[in-house]
Formats: structure tokens, C-alpha cells, sequence
């Protein structure tokens, strides 16, 4: 079974840590000009966060079908989880004198794209990438453009392992793979950051505020621990985003089902291709579902599962 313990104040350094190990190993590799791979650094990534993370690996030849989706599941003591479908990519620069960093969410005329969000809205969970911006050497002038930005640059370094949903990575399918790059950059959040509570005690600031109901605004304005924690930042990453869309934003509700935690949400869309707080907030779930336990017990993987590369498990 999956342990029902308190908070895990330890998971922000043991993805600190593993962010540490997956950063040397690109660093290393980059130096030695060999071309690192997501799933070996995804992998690292797992192994270096153990015990807090617990991981299914499926068919690996149903991976290179599906571009490497995983699905992962953040839960806590409480038994409230978060779910994302996640991809990996890796940054890639140009081959020119003055090479500059990439980003390719494109990949295969946007078929790769279309098929994470499509099996993401089967599984009812939002999408995201797990970005993999490697050491600061390498990033090819990515930086945090802080006034006080060094080469040991704390916020920069915390970047070699970040997450972007998919509502924003699809408002940047449609510029350069060099402007992905540098809007992703921008937009993304550190991994490590979904869990630190010193940055999630913040507000989340949305044009939506007054158009929801009591106990979310609460959710949006108040720390929050574990699941909904995680929820609450991968949210605000999409509101920063939509705070500066020239958009008006509309008062239509939709009902998610009774499991999601918040179930009554405004339609607003923005610039993005759906509404934003059913997208993201579907993905926060009062338990479990059975099929991932039933998973993580050893048995194969459902049906439901096809088209998916694998399980993650973190315990928030």
C-alpha cells in the first residue's frame, strides 16, 4: 500500500539533491561532448530521490510511440493527490558561431504535443514537460537576468530541473524553437519548488479571484501542504501567465466530478487553447486511484494506462 505518513519536509532537499547529481551528470557530459539523454537523466533523477519517489517502468518500445509520457502522481499523509502527465525534453543549442539555446515542443509537426494533451485529457489529469536545462554553462545566455546574478546563482541553478504545463508550452509551439527556449525559461518553475514551502506560503495572484468560490480563494491565498501544494504552484504558474493576457476574463462555471477536490470552476481560457482552473484542478483528487496502487503492487498496467510510459509516485 502507499504509506499515509505526515508531510515530508525532507522531499524539498532530496529533489535539491537529486537536482545536484542529474546537473553534474549533464555538466559532465556537455564537457566531454557527449549528447546527454532525457531518459537517462530522468532516470537519474528517480534514482537520486529514493525513497520519495517510486517509479513503474512499462514497454519501453511503447515509449518511443509515445515520446516518453509518465504519469506522475504526487500524494500525501492525507491520501489527496495531485496528477500530471509528464514529458521530458532537453535543451538543444545552435550549431553557429554564436550558438543560442532550443527548444522543440514541436517535434514531429506538433503530433508529439497533440498526443501528450490528448492522452492527458483521457487520463483526466493536466500535461506538463519536465524541462532539463542542464548546467549554467551550457544554457547559452538563459539566465534569471537578476541585477545580483552569478555563476553560483541559486534561482538558475534550481533550473536545470523545471516543469511547464502545457496550456503555456503550447502558446510557445508557435515562435522559434529559440523564443521556446527563452519563454519557457522565463515561465517554467524549478521542480524543487513544487514543494518548498517557504515559496509556496506566497498568494497566488488571478484575474479570477472574484469569480470562485470561498474555499478555493482560500486554497489560491493561503499556504497549503503536500498535494495541494503542488497543485497550488503548478496553478500559479499558468495565472503569472495569464495576468499579462490581454484577455477579459468571463464568469461561466463548469461542474468537475465529485473526486476532484474543487468541483465548481470558472471557464476562463485566456489565450490558452481550454480553460485554465478546470484543466489544472481536475488533476487534484480527494485519494488515489486504485489503478495506481494496483500498479505500483507489481500487476500489469491497465488499459486505461495505454500510452503511457511509466508510473511516478512522489509522497509529498
Amino acid at each position: 500500500m502507499v504509506p499515509i505518513e505526515p508531510p515530508r519536509p525532507e522531499l524539498v532537499i532530496a529533489l535539491a539533491n537529486a537536482r545536484v547529481a542529474v546537473e553534474d551528470h549533464m555538466v559532465r557530459a556537455d564537457r566531454a561532448g557527449i549528447s546527454w539523454r532525457e531518459e537517462t537523466v530522468s532516470e537519474l533523477l528517480w534514482v537520486h530521490a529514493h525513497p520519495y519517489i517510486s517509479c513503474a517502468d512499462f514497454n519501453r518500445k511503447q515509449e518511443n510511440q509515445v515520446g516518453a509520457d509518465w504519469l506522475w502522481w504526487w500524494v500525501d499523509g492525507t491520501g489527496e493527490c495531485f496528477g500530471l502527465l509528464v514529458q521530458a525534453k532537453r535543451l538543444h543549442h545552435s550549431q553557429s558561431q554564436q550558438p543560442h539555446a532550443l527548444l522543440d515542443f514541436g517535434h514531429g509537426d506538433g503530433e508529439q504535443f497533440r498526443r501528450l494533451v490528448s492522452t492527458a485529457d483521457r487520463l483526466g489529469v493536466p500535461a506538463a514537460y519536465i524541462v532539463y536545462f542542464g548546467g549554467i554553462e551550457h544554457r547559452y545566455g538563459l539566465s534569471c537576468e537578476a541585477d545580483d546574478h552569478t555563476s553560483q546563482c541559486l534561482p538558475c541553478k534550481r533550473r536545470s530541473v523545471s516543469v511547464i504545463t502545457s496550456l503555456q508550452a503550447g502558446l510557445l509551439l508557435g515562435g522559434s524553437q529559440r523564443d521556446a527556449a527563452t519563454g519557457t525559461f522565463l515561465y517554467s518553475k524549478p521542480l524543487e519548488n513544487l514543494v518548498d514551502p517557504d515559496l509556496a506560503a506566497r498568494p497566488v495572484q488571478d484575474l479570477n479571484l472574484r469569480n470562485i468560490d470561498m474555499e478555493l480563494r482560500k486554497f489560491l491565498l493561503t499556504p497549503q501542504v503536500g498535494a495541494r501544494r503542488v497543485a497550488k504552484e503548478v496553478f500559479r504558474m499558468v495565472a503569472e501567465m495569464r495576468m499579462g493576457q490581454f484577455a477579459a476574463a468571463v464568469a461561466d462555471r463548469v461542474e468537475l466530478e465529485d473526486d476532484a477536490i474543487f468541483t465548481g470552476l470558472p471557464l476562463d481560457r485566456g489565450h490558452f487553447s481550454g480553460p485554465y482552473y478546470p484543466y489544472i484542478m481536475r488533476g487534484l483528487r480527494r485519494r488515489l486511484p486504485d489503478t495506481v496502487q494496483h500498479v505500483l503492487d507489481g500487476k500489469p498496467p491497465p488499459e486505461e494506462f495505454d500510452g503511457v510510459a511509466g508510473l511516478v509516485v512522489v509522497y509529498c
